[in-house]
């Protein structure tokens, strides 16, 4: 695919970093591992360090803040961009638990001196990692058959904080909501606060496809409470839209892959020569990865993603769209891939990809979720 003069390449930021972050593998220290095991905090209490700083862990790793200074006293630096979870549950529950920001993301120097917004903080969490994460400190649920019934309640329903509640739900669809907030995020009308911001709706009802028309031969199904498309027969490609179409919005999918693949969240679909689409693929000359915008008027991309590290292969991936009048965005797992300026098309519908072809026949796209908010 060529590429259009004046395309946007979104670039990883200089690795430099004055302060950084001392990630340990658990596996080898045994020691460490034993001492943890014999002293696990009770729910809600702080894991310390020997210094008396607060640490975290996910999976098999393990960071503190040896040698980066003194921490912190509480959120404030992250506060100024983020400052909606000044609020937010999870942050607001664990700060009082002398928890901040800088144990879960370690103290991310370089992403709060970036004004350009392009440097990730140092440590960031796929759907797959976050509840191994809340375990380190929380254990398992002490009334089992008490939540099996609250999931059974709430299956396929959005709860209280916009969250679908699926076979795939983790720590943070039921428990606080941790989104993030202020400059990383679509950016609001000027002038808008949450009592006027309209509210998030459900695209997909978790049960069937109910508001939904496929188009083309591809095969689309509901399984264990996602939508799962596949190839037709003979590799025949197709897409799955919605019935209804979009103007100004901002639009979050939860989806996993199954590769190889090129597929993507089509936005703004009036036809197939009239459209974009935030693409789920990986080409690796010329480097294009999931995340980068596509625009069917010329069949070329106003924006590439080039950071491949930021796609989570075999586990789940959050693809946010913010679309104002001309002003188009995308992010990827939190982290902005595109910001550019287009008028291929101002409303449409919201949709899925499955592509043609032979090498794509083993892929799968697999959405567990898919929340639209219009904006006013």
């Amino acid at each position: 695919m060529r590429l259009k003069t004046g395309t946007i390449i979104a670039v990883t930021a200089l690795l430099a970093a004055a302060i950084t972050c001392t990630r340990q593998e658990e596996q080898g220290t045994s020691s460490a591992k034993e001492a943890s095991a014999s002293s696990k905090p009770a729910t809600g209490e702080t894991k310390t360090s020997a210094g008396g700083q607060a640490t975290a862990a996910a999976g098999g790793e393990r960071f503190t803040m040896a040698g980066t200074g003194p921490r912190p006293a509480d959120n404030n630096f992250c506060l100024v961009c983020h400052e909606l979870l000044a609020d937010e549950l999870i942050t607001k529950v664990h700060a009082q638990q002398n928890v901040l920001c800088v144990d879960c993301h370690g103290p991310s120097t370089m992403h709060m001196e970036d004004e350009m917004l392009m440097t990730r903080p140092d440590v960031l969490y796929g759907r797959t990692e976050v509840e191994p994460l809340c375990r380190h400190c929380h254990g398992p649920h002490k009334t089992p058959t008490q939540v099996e019934a609250f999931r059974e309640k709430w299956y396929g329903r959005d709860l209280p904080n916009g969250r679908v509640v699926s076979s795939q739900s983790i720590c943070t669809d039921c428990h606080g909501t941790h989104n993030l907030a202020g400059k990383t995020e679509p950016k609001k009308k000027a002038g808008a606060n949450l009592e006027q911001e309209q509210p998030w709706i459900s695209l997909f009802n978790g049960k069937d496809l109910s508001g939904w028309k496929p188009a083309g031969y591809a095969k689309w199904t509901v399984e264990r409470g996602a939508i799962v498309g596949v190839q037709g027969d003979h590799n025949a490609p197709g897409d799955l839209l919605t019935e209804a179409s979009y103007q100004d919005f901002l639009l979050t999918v939860t989806y996993r892959v199954e590769w190889p693949c090129n597929s993507g969240i089509w936005f703004r679909y009036q036809s197939a020569q009239k459209a974009y689409q935030a693409d789920i693929l990986e080409i690796e000359k010329p480097a294009c990865y999931s995340g980068s915008l596509y625009y069917t008027n010329e069949k070329s991309f106003l924006a590439i993603n080039t950071d491949k590290d930021l796609v989570d292969r075999d586990g789940w991936n959050t693809m946010s769209v913010g679309a104002q009048g001309d002003h188009l965005q995308v992010w990827l797992n939190g982290r902005q891939v595109a910001d550019v300026h287009d008028q291929t098309s101002d409303s449409g519908q919201i949709g899925f990809q499955v592509h043609p072809g032979a090498g794509f026949a083993a892929m799968k796209i697999i959405v567990s979720e898919a929340k639209l908010q219009p904006l006013k």
